[in-house]
């Protein structure tokens, strides 16, 4: 019998994504209270984010202001027990607003790629879609009807943030025309209420980013939501 362990793939932190209420530090408290083992935080990378920071022209500084949430996150994880790895929620404004969740990174892959939200997802998925894996966030959120399916490993197929309607059913008729699409599911969560609404049931340890992309290409997990 595998050792199951629980995990949000999708949160978000006040300290970096404009629109997140809970710091960092919470979210870990949060999950750890309702049994977790494992959460990602995916706070938003978009234009609207850099251009908002002082530093902006500075990428590496950008980087560092950016990883203040999951930095905070990931500290207070190894003090109470709970795994924390970090994701993103990438938008490239330059085609629409659609989002992107992306894992098998590191802060490195930040670093040593500046202002990489203003690829296009075509020339996204071409650089990095053999060495990451990029799931479409709430593909039909709001009545979007523009989804790149050929820039994409898998779909969120159900997403647990109360104040968005998703079109689930959409996102479901896509998903069943693409089998070979990675299924998610994830909370979104950005306020208390949010918190681990959805979850993904993994069969081992997620220890880290990349352990989740290999985890997922071996689709050893099931869906809760």
């Amino acid at each position: 019998m595998p050792n199951l362990f629980k995990f949000d793939p999708h949160t978000h932190t006040s300290e970096t994504s404009p629109c997140g209420c809970i710091p960092g530090a919470e979210v870990v408290e949060e999950y750890h209270a309702l049994g977790y083992n494992g959460i990602a935080i995916t706070d938003h990378l978009h234009d609207d984010y850099i251009l908002s920071l002082d530093c902006r022209n500075d990428w590496n500084a950008c980087v560092d202001e950016y990883l203040r949430g999951y930095r905070n996150a990931l500290n207070r994880g190894r003090e109470i027990g709970l795994n924390v790895i970090l994701g993103l929620e990438i938008r490239f404004e330059s085609v629409n607003y659609s989002d992107y969740l992306i894992y098998g990174i590191d802060e490195a892959f930040l670093y040593n790629n500046p202002y990489v939200h203003r690829l296009t997802p075509w020339a996204f998925f071409d650089k990095f879609g053999g060495e990451l894996l990029i799931i479409h966030a709430h593909p039909y959120r709001d009545g979007n009807e523009v989804v790149f399916a050929e820039c994409v490993h898998g779909l969120e197929l159900y997403n647990g943030n109360p104040r968005h309607y998703n079109y689930d059913e959409k996102g479901l008729a896509l998903y069943r025309a693409h089998p070979e699409y990675y299924p998610f599911c994830g909370s979104d969560a950005h306020r208390y209420g949010d918190v681990g609404s959805m979850w993904m049931m993994f069969d081992g340890k997620i220890t880290d980013s990349f352990s989740l992309h290999e985890h997922v290409k071996r689709r050893e997990y099931t869906l809760h939501h």
